[in-house]
């Protein structure tokens, strides 16, 4: 069983980073600096492939984005087999029946709420968009935005805390702006929304175009063929990025030993494979 993803006007993504296949959908874990968007020169061609033999798909296939995350952004993505399940897909984000958690490394310098130690909350807050560039918002035709967070730990050496933050709605930049406008503790490398980065001395030196923000799990409903229970959730979680989790080593923070591993789950239970959807875990195969 050999296969790998290529992603149009990129280079090949080993199947090493592939995370879970199945007849209708593929998840990886996306790599720094690919972009997930559509070409703006008018293609709709997908804009990654499966290419290879697997159970389920002999020759190779399109694959089509079904959601997208900013280009720095590490973690899962989902793509879909054929259009239909795209639209499936589609759905369920409407309906808010899927269900995302990320990790992020945030600059705590500035930030009063995690200074005074408080170790969870949530923000609900309108964001609305000018030009393209999202922004906090108390407009009546704001949208709402939603976001749990939780300090997993903190760095004693450096300005650097370790948050999970579970994410209910879907804006463009929430985490990022909820994190620096409201948390007042930017996404370490994220200079676009703020610029507090230059402003901690303690903070060890970070690539420029590194954004440590990691969609380290993604959840949402499949469907058996057969049987009384049908519906099943399926939970695909991504591995730390080796450089996100050496800098959270570097700086003193403690990584949970599932946010290394990843893995696949089904109704919460984890998982090889699921055949009633010709599914399989691919990481580390």
């Amino acid at each position: 069983m050999t296969f790998r993803i290529i992603f149009r006007n990129s280079s090949a993504l080993d199947f090493a980073q592939v995370l879970y296949i199945d007849r209708a959908f593929v998840v990886v874990n996306k790599p720094p600096k690919f972009v997930t968007q559509y070409p703006r020169d008018g293609q709709t061609e997908a804009v990654a492939e499966l290419v290879g033999q697997v159970p389920s798909a002999p020759n190779s296939t399109k694959l089509f984005p079904v959601h997208r995350l900013d280009k720095g952004t590490t973690g899962c993505l989902v793509f879909a087999r054929s259009p239909d399940y795209a639209q499936t897909f589609s759905r369920q984000l409407k309906q808010r029946t899927v269900n995302k958690i990320y990790h992020a490394l945030v600059n705590t310098s500035s930030s009063p709420i995690l200074s005074a130690k408080t170790v969870s909350g949530n923000i609900r807050i309108g964001m609305s968009l000018k030009d393209g560039r999202p922004y906090i918002s108390q407009s009546s035709s704001a949208r709402e935005t939603w976001t749990d967070w939780q300090v997993l730990g903190s760095s004693s050496q450096t300005d650097i805390a370790l948050l999970k933050l579970h994410l209910h709605t879907g804006m463009k930049h929430q985490l990022r702006v909820h994190m620096s406008d409201v948390m007042q503790a930017p996404i370490v490398g994220d200079l676009q929304h703020t610029s507090a980065q230059a402003s901690s001395s303690t903070l060890p030196p970070i690539p420029n175009d590194r954004l440590f923000l990691h969609a380290s799990e993604i959840s949402f409903h499949r469907f058996k063929r057969t049987g009384k229970q049908k519906r099943l959730n399926l939970t695909i979680r991504a591995p730390l990025p080796l450089d996100f989790a050496e800098l959270c080593y570097r700086t003193g923070i403690e990584v949970p030993s599932y946010l290394k591993e990843g893995g696949l789950f089904v109704n919460g239970q984890p998982m090889t494979n699921v055949p009633d959807l010709d599914g399989f875990w691919v990481y580390g195969i």
